[in-house]
């Protein structure tokens, strides 16, 4: 697998710039089946597992997942539905914390229900705009497949205000589909922060589900 080439892109280092890679990259991020049916594994371009999803089992009310190193089991980041269940506010802090001082970013469901387009804003831990000015918007159709990764939008009704930065791209199978494994393709841009994008793409599918 190989990311497609892309537009000229600044740097985004949100969760460290280890993550960040000089060329374009693709991963493919599976939904595993598992207690919780919140697990994934995430692949690169060889098939080698690089990272792992794990959804803590006893956090019902509030769903928490680990972004995990494949190889070190170190945690990256740990992404927490605020919203007790509502899953349209996702919270992302560094390592295993939940601590304020440790938060990264946010993200944010513009709506309770979206079918036909997909809008989700994300706001760094630093934005001073009282989330009126997203960092990120995630736009394009979850459910036809295609979303894009946009920094600046500009909070404005447009999707495609800002540069794009990734592209994830959602697999339709019907047998996937009814199994819960769901299987989505992170294309993301070089110098572009890929544990901040597969993280966006965790939460782009817990909110859906």
């Amino acid at each position: 697998m190989s990311g497609e080439p892309a537009e000229a892109t600044p740097a985004v280092v949100v969760v460290g710039s280890r993550f960040c890679a000089p060329a374009a990259t693709a991963f493919a991020v599976t939904k595993t089946i598992s207690v919780t049916g919140r697990d994934f594994t995430v692949t690169d371009a060889h098939g080698a597992a690089v990272m792992q999803v794990e959804a803590a089992v006893f956090s019902f009310l509030q769903h928490r997942s680990l972004l995990l190193d494949a190889a070190s089991r170190r945690p990256a980041l740990t992404l927490q539905d605020s919203t007790y269940l509502a899953s349209t506010r996702w919270e992302a802090y560094r390592g295993d914390s939940t601590s304020r001082r440790n938060l990264l970013f946010v993200a944010v469901k513009t709506a309770p229900v979206q079918l036909a387009r997909t809008k989700v804003r994300v706001f760094l831990a630093g934005n001073g705009s009282g989330e009126r000015v997203p960092d990120f918007v995630i736009g394009g159709s979850y459910y036809a497949g295609a979303c894009t990764v946009s920094a600046g939008g500009g909070g404005g009704g447009d999707d495609s205000d800002g540069t794009i930065v990734a592209r994830i791209s959602r697999q339709n199978t019907a047998g996937g589909a009814f199994l819960g494994r769901h299987t989505y393709t992170a294309r993301i841009n070089p110098g572009v922060d890929q544990a901040f994008i597969l993280a966006l793409t965790v939460i782009l599918d817990q909110i859906h589900h």
